[in-house]
């Protein structure tokens, strides 16, 4: 997600060691008399505190218990420089939902691979930190089951917060067009022509004139992710979504009114029409945009 590409290098094998070498352990036993693995299994029930000491081959549980944390340990790390960079981007496209995402995630994967690899190292060395007293084992356990179901939780956003990515495979073709005219270049290689479209035929659907028409229902209405349209509009329009909106709505009492809407109706339901709560905000949106109140700008369309 943060190099937006995924190639593959033989270096990653480093990241499988844990798992090559649990699988060759798994092999080893199998490939050996069925009498050595009652053995294994009668000692396991015989001698319950001894079981996890047992070597299958290159190492006993015990260490592949140590090295599998310790591994995550240190893949984790090894990401934090590309993350920092990610994250100092993120930042300055103000994309918060993704921001909290990546850094509240990163984290608790981090803090699960500290206390697990503490607890695997205190089994190897037979020593006593975390596990020493009642209450801080109790405690430590239950944080740790507490980030164990964050972790398998936070996953489920997987298809609001993702959705564009890759940001540049799917959108080569059109990243020359996405740019602002102030010469910013949009976020992901947004589609511009796509939402610019989108947006119109919402208009023309009379969407933006419903009163709880807002960032999530539009963003919905488009099939895009809310912050990625929320950056379009900073980006390209130079505007929140909340004052496109009222732009949208403004311009169609303007062209109500030229048509002669509050020759038969009256300003409330003029509001009510265009998607405001009522005459007051109306009137104020009005004038603030228009630079004109409502009755002005009727008597001069006349």
């Amino acid at each position: 997600m943060i190099k937006d590409k995924f190639v593959w290098r033989w270096i990653y094998l480093l990241v499988f060691i844990p798992f090559i070498i649990g699988v060759v352990d798994v092999i080893n036993v199998y490939a050996k008399p069925q009498e050595f693995y009652d053995t294994i299994v009668s000692n396991a029930y015989l001698k319950p505190s001894e079981r996890l000491k047992v070597r299958y081959g290159i190492l006993n549980i015990n260490q592949h218990y140590a090295m599998r944390f310790l591994w995550q340990f240190l893949a984790l790390i090894s990401l934090l420089t590309l993350l920092v960079d990610f994250v100092q981007s993120l930042l300055k496209e103000k994309d918060k939902k993704l921001l909290v995402w990546v850094v509240s995630l990163y984290s608790l994967f981090l803090l699960m691979s500290i206390l697990a690899s503490i607890f695997a190292l205190e089994k190897l060395f037979e020593v006593d930190f975390l596990r020493s007293t009642g209450p801080i084992l109790r405690t430590v356990n239950f944080v740790f089951y507490i980030i164990l179901f964050a972790i398998g939780i936070m996953p489920i956003y997987f298809p609001s917060i993702l959705l564009g990515y890759p940001r540049r495979v799917k959108q080569k073709a059109i990243v020359n067009h996405d740019i602002a005219d102030d010469g910013v270049e949009l976020k992901f290689g947004l589609d511009v022509d796509r939402i610019e479209d989108g947006l119109n035929a919402l208009k023309d659907k009379g969407l933006f004139y419903e009163h709880d028409f807002n960032l999530n229902s539009c963003s919905k209405a488009l099939e895009i992710p809310p912050h990625h349209l929320s950056h379009f509009l900073n980006q390209h329009r130079g505007v929140s979504f909340a004052t496109y909106r009222n732009k949208v709505r403004i311009e169609n009492a303007k062209n109500l009114i030229t048509s002669g809407y509050l020759d038969k109706s009256t300003i409330e339901a003029l509001a009510q029409q265009c998607g405001f709560a009522n005459r007051s905000s109306f009137s104020k949106i009005f004038k603030k945009i228009t630079q004109k109140n409502i009755t002005q700008f009727a008597s001069e369309v006349k």
